[in-house]
């Protein structure tokens, strides 16, 4: 026997006492009349996936079937993980992926390979050319999104000093 139920609405894997699912942000019946968080007075219909407000029909935003509130529609999701920082630059891109593993988040990456260089017509490749301005993501599982947010503007606002904006072992080289 599973310990999993199917959410009727995206087939995402649910304990079994779920009162929503945390893939697409439904509201199960079992969980009865829950109130939203913006209007008590209405009963939810959703969850936002990001940071689980409860909204009703008129603050739940669905975007590719997924529940978000206001504040989040705009937060790319791929499967189940948020993309937290996105760069042409993929040192930028590094750097973060590298402060989120330190501060013991799973990270998944994407577009991190090189690309290579064209100059005057050599060493150009139809893949590198595909690569090019293609942005380095990085994603972290959604339920983690918002503390991996903050930890990454702690970082950010960190007065500059000599590697502090490193973490700890990254760009450190033998001699």
């Amino acid at each position: 026997m599973s310990a999993y139920l199917q959410c009727s609405h995206c087939e995402g894997d649910v304990t079994p006492d779920s009162d929503f699912c945390p893939h697409c942000g439904i509201m199960f019946e079992c969980a009865g009349e829950v109130a939203c968080d913006n209007h008590p007075d209405r009963k939810s219909a959703g969850v936002c996936i990001i940071c689980h407000a409860l909204l009703c029909t008129e603050c739940a935003v669905v975007v590719e079937q997924r529940v978000f509130c206001h504040d989040h529609q705009g937060v790319p999701v791929q499967q189940d993980w948020a993309v937290i920082f996105s760069s042409t630059e993929v040192e930028e891109s590094e750097l973060r992926r590298a402060v989120l593993e330190a501060g013991g988040y799973k990270v998944q990456v994407q577009n991190f390979q090189s690309v290579g260089y064209a100059w005057g017509g050599g060493g150009d490749s139809p893949i590198s050319r595909s690569n090019l301005g293609r942005p380095a993501l990085v994603l972290v599982p959604i339920p983690e999104f918002l503390e991996a947010v903050r930890t990454l503007e702690a970082w950010e606002s960190e007065e500059p000093t000599a590697n502090s904006s490193m973490p700890e072992g990254v760009g450190d080289e033998d001699p």
